[in-house]
C-alpha cells in the first residue's frame, strides 16, 4: 500500500467512526410530566386533617391564596400545593422500569419552592406528619418502592432521594431544573414498578410546592453501527493483504 493510499484509508476510517454510529435515543418511562393533561397518570393524596392539596397551577398566582408565583416553565400548567392552613400533601406516579438492561437513566423535574415561613424545619427522625408538635416545614422528592405508603420515609421504602429542602436554604426559589442520575437504582429494579413522589408538609405557615417538566428517561446500551463494523472488516482485510505482501517479499 502506498503512503497516499494509507493516508486516505486513515481519513476514511476516522470519518466513519465519527459520523456513522447513530445516537442512542432515550425512552421516557413516565407520563404527563408537564401536567397539560391535568393529573392524568398522577395520584395526589393528603394526610387526614390536612387543609389544601395539589392543584393545577396556571398564571402567576397560587391556586388558593393568590400569592405571586412564577409561570409554569413548560406549557401552561404545573402542579402546585396551596392551602389556608397546615397539611401534608403528596403527588406520585407509579412507573415500570424496563425489564432489559439499559445504559443510563436520568430523572429530571422543575421545582418551585415558596416557603412563607421564616425557615425550613426537617424533624429527626424524618417524618411527613404535619399534626405532631414538632415543627415540620419541608419539601422532598423521592423514588420509592412500588408498594410503599405514599407518606413513608422509611429507609426500606425510600430507594433514592432526589431533592429535599434543608434549614438555611432560600425560602423562595424556582422554578429550578433538577437532574439526577438514577441509573443504579433503576438497574437494581429491572421489570419492577417503582413510585416517584413529590411531598410537601407545612405546620408553621403557608407553603407552595410547584412541580413541572417531570421525566424519567432511560437510554439503551449503544449498539455498534453496521457501517463501523464494515470499516473494521475493511481494515482487517487491508492488514491481511499487507501481511501477505511482506511474506511474498521475504520468500
Amino acid at each position: 500500500m502506498t503512503a497516499k493510499s494509507s493516508q486516505l484509508l486513515r481519513i476514511f476510517t476516522v470519518s466513519v467512526m465519527m459520523t456513522a454510529a447513530p445516537a442512542a435515543h432515550g425512552q421516557v418511562i413516565t407520563s404527563n410530566g408537564g401536567f397539560e393533561a391535568g393529573f392524568t397518570s398522577w395520584t395526589h393524596v393528603d394526610q387526614l386533617g390536612s387543609l389544601g392539596t395539589f392543584f393545577l397551577q396556571t398564571g402567576t398566582t397560587s391556586p388558593v391564596n393568590g400569592t405571586t408565583v412564577p409561570l409554569p416553565p413548560g406549557g401552561t400548567t404545573a402542579a402546585m400545593t396551596d392551602a389556608t392552613g397546615p397539611g401534608t400533601h403528596v403527588l406520585y406516579q407509579d412507573f415500570v422500569v424496563p425489564s432489559v438492561p439499559f445504559g443510563s437513566a436520568q430523572l429530571q423535574f422543575s421545582v418551585f419552592i415558596g416557603n412563607r415561613a421564616t425557615a425550613f424545619f426537617t424533624p429527626s427522625p424524618a417524618l411527613l406528619d404535619f399534626s405532631t408538635p414538632t415543627l415540620n416545614q419541608q419539601a422532598r422528592v423521592d423514588i420509592l418502592t412500588g408498594a410503599a405508603d405514599p407518606f413513608s420515609v422509611s429507609a426500606a421504602d425510600v430507594l433514592f432521594n432526589a431533592f429535599q429542602t434543608m434549614p438555611g436554604n432560600p425560602l423562595v426559589s424556582g422554578y429550578n431544573t433538577i437532574t439526577a442520575d438514577v441509573t443504579s437504582v433503576l438497574s437494581a429494579n429491572l421489570g419492577n414498578t417503582l413510585r416517584l413522589r413529590f411531598a410537601e408538609v407545612d405546620n408553621v405557615f403557608t407553603f407552595q410546592l410547584g412541580v413541572d417538566n417531570v421525566s424519567i428517561t432511560v437510554t439503551p446500551v449503544p449498539e455498534p453501527s453496521s457501517v463501523v463494523l464494515c470499516a473494521l472488516g475493511f481494515l482487517g482485510g487491508v492488514a491481511q493483504l499487507r501481511a501477505k505482501r511482506r511474506l511474498a517479499g521475504n520468500s
